[in-house]
């Protein structure tokens, strides 16, 4: 299983904007694009992440997924943060 960070970023997106529209305007994206990458992820997954109704919500399996695509970022920005500098 792989997943891309388009898709952790997205997801997270529409949980920090509260909706697909400003979640994809912040992306630069447009919302079907958002719409079809979050349709992706949840295939990736084997489980439905969100319920499309408006607000949207988590479903149990996106709970967990939220958890983890927080610790994902967290692990992200140490990353960066530790190779910010470094040289061959």
């Amino acid at each position: 299983m792989f997943l891309e960070p388009k898709s952790i970023n997205g997801f997270l997106a529409i949980i920090d904007n509260g909706n697909f529209e400003k979640a994809a305007k912040k992306l630069n994206i447009t919302t079907s694009a958002l719409s079809i990458r979050m349709s992706s992820l949840e295939k990736t997954m084997g489980e439905k992440l969100l319920v499309r109704t408006r607000p949207f919500s988590l479903t149990q399996a996106g709970e967990i997924f939220y958890e983890y695509a927080l610790e994902y970022k967290k692990m992200e920005s140490s990353l960066k943060a530790k190779l910010t500098g470094m040289t061959e």
